[in-house]
């Protein structure tokens, strides 16, 4: 895995709505992305529609979440079938269970499944993990 960046809670809601940005702001979009709250968490959720994950897989959006949350400051969510199901590892140090996908590849993976979509879910409340990301088809 490659090194961090910390750069704050900010910069995970900047990720998630360039993420959300560019995927509902071009025409292949035919609807808005699902925005809502869930107030016992606090947690923001953004749901991308089938059309809205292919374009964010087209333009390279899954990008961001490594660029600013590197490798260790987001969580992720895998449809049991995913290519990359098999490759959780436990990281003593973290004391934690852990996958080595980037963000490019689920949500690349998402859009080649038919109705795949993408789950972006954020949650300043817990700095060190504040976006996790799911996949669903």
């Amino acid at each position: 895995m490659t090194g961090t960046n910390t750069s704050g809670v900010s910069a995970v809601a900047a990720a998630a709505l360039a993420i959300t940005a560019a995927a509902i702001t071009t025409p292949a979009a035919a609807n808005a992305a699902d925005v809502y709250s869930l107030n016992h968490s606090r947690t923001t959720v953004v749901y991308l529609t089938h059309a809205e994950t292919v374009t964010a897989a087209q333009i390279g959006a899954g990008n961001v979440i490594n660029a600013v949350l590197g490798d260790d400051h987001w969580s992720v969510t895998l449809e049991s079938d995913s290519r990359y199901a098999n490759r959780w590892y436990y990281r003593p140090d973290k004391r934690r269970v852990w996958n080595n996908i980037t963000g490019q590849q689920l949500v690349a993976e998402a859009a080649a499944h038919p109705g795949g979509r993408v789950a972006l879910g954020y949650t300043p409340s817990t700095p060190g993990h504040p976006l996790w990301v799911e996949q669903t088809w």
